[in-house]
């Protein structure tokens, strides 16, 4: 790894627990390969584009890496309606891209998200988009999920030696009934199966953070507790 740059942010409001503070390390690296950002993600770390960032908030533990085992999943019974709602779409994996349909799916869900949940505003500018998704020192997978000629969904996805990282998702907010943002996150580990990677990573998983809920329903899956080793929290029903 080649750093470019090194740098801490905050305190400022926590955007995961609003009556916390959050303070932010970040990494800007001019050269990445793909183990080392393995070695780094399970040392609490992620990234957008050549951007790793990790928290230090000092008695504030909550932001905890959590990662899915591939070969022990099974999807639960809401998990199985959601493939079957979207049996009809398609999936494709390629290199990421941006362009206006993607734009426009941005957009129109970071929209949604902002009037249903209080996110803060993004505008889906063409550099910052490409900056963050696509100009990438590792190998990245975009899965982008089709109805007909319609873009229903995205997920980013970081490729390393043992895991498929998933480092964004978003969908079209006019389809709540799909269950996109479900279906999307499945086909991560549909991904991971294709390239016989052992484990799907999620982010950070915030104990008490609507927002972050929905990863600990991919089960079983591993949580890192403070002192850096991997526990089963959920397992199974």
């Amino acid at each position: 790894m080649k750093t470019a740059l090194q740098f801490i942010e905050g305190p400022e409001p926590c955007l995961y627990l609003p009556d916390r503070l959050a303070t932010q390390e970040y990494v800007v690296v001019a050269r990445l390969s793909p183990l080392e950002y393995e070695r780094k993600m399970d040392e609490g770390w992620r990234k957008f584009g050549a951007f790793l960032f990790r928290p230090m908030c000092g008695a504030c533990q909550e932001c905890r890496p959590i990662r899915i085992p591939v070969a022990q999943f099974s999807p639960d019974r809401s998990q199985k309606r959601a493939l079957k709602r979207n049996a009809d779409l398609r999936v494709l994996a390629g290199r990421p891209l941006v362009d206006e349909p993607r734009l426009d799916l941005y957009r129109r869900y970071h929209a949604g998200q902002a009037e249903r949940k209080g996110w803060p505003a993004r505008d889906g500018d063409p550099t910052d988009y490409a900056h963050n998704f696509v100009r990438n020192p590792i190998s990245s997978i975009e899965i982008s999920i089709w109805e007909g000629y319609a873009l229903r969904a995205i997920v980013l996805t970081d490729v390393t030696p043992n895991t498929v990282s998933a480092v964004y998702h978003f969908h079209d907010p006019e389809y709540p009934d799909r269950s996109l943002g479900t279906f999307a996150i499945l086909q991560t580990i549909v991904l991971a199966q294709a390239l016989e990677r052992p484990y799907v990573y999620l982010g950070y998983y915030v104990s008490g953070c609507g927002s972050m809920a929905y990863k600990a329903r991919y089960r079983p899956c591993e949580v890192m507790s403070p002192d850096g080793m991997w526990q089963v929290v959920c397992r199974e029903e």
